[in-house]
């Protein structure tokens, strides 16, 4: 199986430890992960400014994926909001099709609506499966406790995204649970970080941050696991700038979904580029890989054959 990987315009940048791990485990899996030079930013910039300017973008990089003939896997919330909208648009707007579409000939391209738009998620739980990822685990966690954090993105508005049940979400508990880590029950996990404010009211975004630090960490939390490039650039990157500037006080480190999967799969630190993570110091890496210990499957498979010796 093959997609063609869209990361956006942060990760490629800012966060190349969360496509450097997600490609590493889909490895693990067969999943191919081709990463195509024409794709160009899904126009989430300029949402609330230009309507044909935000679509456009997205447009433009669905055809380019239809003419390789793969579908599309994306890792960014935001950037896979964008996507879904872009296609739903096309859809039900025929007028506009047509226009962005002559557009798009300059170029060689046409768009049908033919190709898909998965989460990586999505790759995760509906191409290979929880029982599958299961079978592969060379370890599993325990006692680590975790708050996920969703993000805005990729949830709302569900009758876009149609990525999950945006109240009761189950897709990230399961993948979460083959890990065998806690995913922690605390209200911030489907409420937004933050980030969207982020230059435009800087102590409302730091103040929302705060809250999602202060929720996790009284939940139990040893680690945060943002879906969202934007929330793991809130809890990463601003959140020790506010405990540099106090504005903060005990550190919750990040830990990416595809880092603790990869763990769990044999992968070593350095391929899921867990010390990339600015949160984790070498000291949170021993502890991590301290807590791993052999699936439950191998350990029922050892109790019966130590019955088996014994009868």
């Amino acid at each position: 199986m093959k997609y063609a990987f869209f990361q956006g315009c942060n990760i490629p940048i800012r966060i190349q430890q969360y496509a450097q791990s997600t490609e590493a485990v889909l490895n693990k899996f067969n999943i191919q992960l081709e990463v195509v030079d024409d794709f160009n930013c899904c126009g989430y910039p300029v949402r609330n400014v230009d309507e044909k300017a935000y679509i456009l973008p997205s447009v433009r990089n669905m055809a380019i994926a239809e003419k390789l003939g793969l579908d599309i896997m994306v890792i960014c919330n935001c950037c896979f909001a964008s996507l879904q909208k872009a296609k739903n648009v096309m859809a039900t707007d025929n007028q506009f099709k047509v226009e962005l579409n002559a557009i798009l000939a300059k170029e060689g391209l046409s768009y049908t609506g033919s190709v898909r738009i998965k989460h990586f998620l999505t790759v995760l739980y509906e191409d290979i499966g929880t029982e599958e990822i299961r079978k592969q685990l060379a370890y599993k966690f325990k006692d680590l406790n975790i708050s996920v954090i969703h993000g805005c993105h990729i949830l709302r508005p569900r009758e876009i995204t149609a990525f999950d049940d945006s109240f009761v979400p189950k897709i990230t508990e399961e993948l979460l649970s083959t890990t065998g880590a806690t995913s922690l029950e605390w209200q911030g996990k489907l409420e937004c970080c933050g980030a969207a404010l982020a230059g435009i009211n800087n102590d409302l975004s730091q103040k929302l941050l705060l809250e999602k630090i202060t929720g996790a960490q009284e939940a139990g939390a040893a680690y945060i696991t943002p879906i969202c490039s934007y929330c793991h650039l809130q809890f990463d990157t601003t959140q020790l700038q506010m405990i540099e500037n106090k504005k903060s006080g005990n550190l919750l480190p990040v830990l990416l979904y595809p880092q603790l999967l990869g763990l769990c799969l044999g992968l070593d630190e350095a391929t899921l580029g867990i010390a990339e993570n600015a949160t984790i110091e070498a000291s949170d890496i021993e502890k991590i890989k301290s807590l791993l210990g052999p699936p439950v499957e191998e350990k029922k498979k050892r109790r019966k054959k130590k019955a088996a010796a014994s009868a």
